[in-house]
């Protein structure tokens, strides 16, 4: 049987360091080649239409063309089947205009080491096994879409060359009931989120007060969070910001977990409050988002709508299975309109999703949570 042909890379960086690190890596990951570094992003298309890359890892700042003047200049050509990973560090401008890219196109972002706080070359090389995990996730998953067969897609604490799991068949949900009404909505999302999250909240509509407060996990380093919370807030009608450690949730509100901390809840008598802390990572991730599902399942006498949107790995699982045994509401977006259908995948092949939608079926879903007014 003849081996599978390797994942084509292509680094756009201004750094001469981080290409040199970058191409000595990904070389030696099983699987996967560098085809082409280039200097800018002006180099880079040049190399795209040269190379043919299955992915390309691109830098945000570089002389002549940014990261995001690239976006502009590929998504709309040919290569819509192009697989772009952004590669920024968290200072606060890049951390803007990473979401930015976010939104025009590229598929996830890793965050790059601060060389002032600890040097460049020893930090990026422990970065590449992160940077090559998350490219074949996501190209693989790519491919089954194109070649229209289920993609196995590795975890993120998988490693770096997985076996292939079986298929195993989608049980079919129960739906969401008519009569539900939450009180609290919660919201986990990984890889593809942030241009899913933009996607849907724009197309949030309702009238009066919001009624329901939002908390969202974001698979998100530290930095970054801040920036992409007033992006969303920016989009919809909840007026999202990052959370902070001990504050009230207040009705009509939206909390994002801050990078490098998990988000927890607790209740006592009307005040629902968070909880920040940065315990050991959880399905490798922190913020996880099993610990704000779980969380929100033990509140008593709380109605939760969970939703999980694209992500790799299984991130919510079981946090989705502590809401629907509490009698919360479990939706998973679809596998179409995923990225990586990993977390919602997960959850959706256990049976503990009451539905599978698409993203303006889960906008209509929080139209209807965030505005509809309780009965009685």
């Amino acid at each position: 049987m003849a081996s599978a042909e390797p994942i084509r890379v292509l680094v756009v960086d201004d750094s001469a360091v981080v290409r040199s690190v970058l191409k000595k890596g990904l070389d030696q990951v099983s699987g996967m080649e560098v085809v082409g570094v280039a200097h800018n992003g002006r180099q880079g298309l040049e190399l795209v239409d040269s190379t043919q890359p299955d992915a390309v890892v691109l830098d945000v700042e570089m002389p002549e063309m940014t990261g995001i003047e690239f976006l502009d200049h590929v998504q709309p050509a040919k290569r819509d089947d192009l697989t772009v990973v952004v590669f920024s560090s968290a200072f606060k401008k890049n951390a803007e205009v990473t979401m930015e890219c976010l939104s025009r196109g590229a598929k996830e972002f890793i965050s790059k080491p601060d060389p002032a706080r600890t040097g460049m070359r020893e930090p990026l090389e422990e970065t590449v096994t992160e940077l090559a995990r998350t490219l074949r996730g996501l190209v693989k998953a790519a491919k089954g879409k194109r070649g229209g067969e289920e993609a196995s897609v590795a975890g993120p604490q998988a490693q770096a060359e997985p076996p292939a799991a079986p298929a195993r068949p989608v049980k079919a949900g129960t739906g969401v009931p008519a009569n539900f009404q939450p009180d609290l909505v919660v919201i986990g999302s990984s890889t593809g989120g942030p241009q899913i999250l933009h996607t849907i909240l724009s197309a949030v509509e309702g009238e009066g007060t919001v009624r329901t407060p939002g908390l969202l996990v974001q698979h998100m380093a530290a930095g970054f969070t801040g920036p992409f919370a007033e992006r969303l807030g920016a989009r919809g009608p909840l007026p999202w910001r990052e959370a902070a450690d001990g504050e009230k949730v207040s009705i009509g509100t939206g909390l994002v977990a801050p990078g490098d901390n998990h988000l927890r809840l607790s209740q006592y008598t009307n005040r629902l409050t968070v909880h920040l802390d940065r315990e050991p990572r959880i399905n490798s991730c922190r913020p996880a988002v099993d610990p704000l599902f779980q969380s929100a399942a033990e509140l008593p006498g709380t109605n939760v709508l969970a939703i999980v949107l694209t992500g790799m790995g299984q991130d919510g699982l079981e946090g989705a299975r502590h809401i629907r045994d509490n009698g919360g509401v479990v939706v998973v977006q679809d596998e179409a309109s995923s990225a990586v259908w990993g977390m919602p995948g997960s959850i959706a092949r256990a049976g503990l999703h009451h539905a599978i939608q698409t993203p303006n079926e889960i906008a209509g879903l929080l139209t209807r949570a965030l505005f509809a007014k309780t009965a009685g």
